[in-house]
């Protein structure tokens, strides 16, 4: 019920914005099996704040994970192109093997448009 929960946020959020921002990800976790994750985000910025819904996969080890996120951000400066952001948020982590649970999410992240409409970003967020 919870991911159809998250998902539906997803959704809403991709259909009720009108400038909504698509991303991909990838990711490396260092906690027990090293494993790397990929996958995808829809948020929305409103002025220096900002919300991103997304959705990624971790594949390798014995516990596969999916991981649900809803996270909240806030512009603090802007080094010539370049944005950078502190993030907080949370996250519904859906394991193989392991019990299901939550984190905490935070971390900081640097933006910097590439194109018109496109830009690249680099964050860096703990889970807790």
């Amino acid at each position: 019920m919870k991911k159809i929960a998250i998902a539906s946020l997803l959704a809403l959020t991709a259909i009720s914005a009108s400038a909504v921002e698509v991303g991909v990800t990838a990711a490396r976790d260092y906690a027990g099996t090293d494993r790397d994750a990929y996958g995808v985000t829809v948020g929305q910025s409103y002025g220096k704040v900002g919300v991103t819904a997304g959705f990624d996969r971790a594949t390798k080890g014995a516990n596969n994970q999916d991981r649900f996120t809803l996270v909240g951000s806030y512009n603090v400066a802007k080094f010539g192109p370049a944005t950078v952001s502190v993030k907080a948020g949370g996250a519904y982590l859906d394991n193989q093997t392991d019990a299901d649970g939550y984190a905490l999410l935070v971390g900081a992240g640097v933006s910097v448009p590439i194109a018109n409409k496109v830009s690249v970003g680099l964050d860096f967020t703990r889970q807790y």
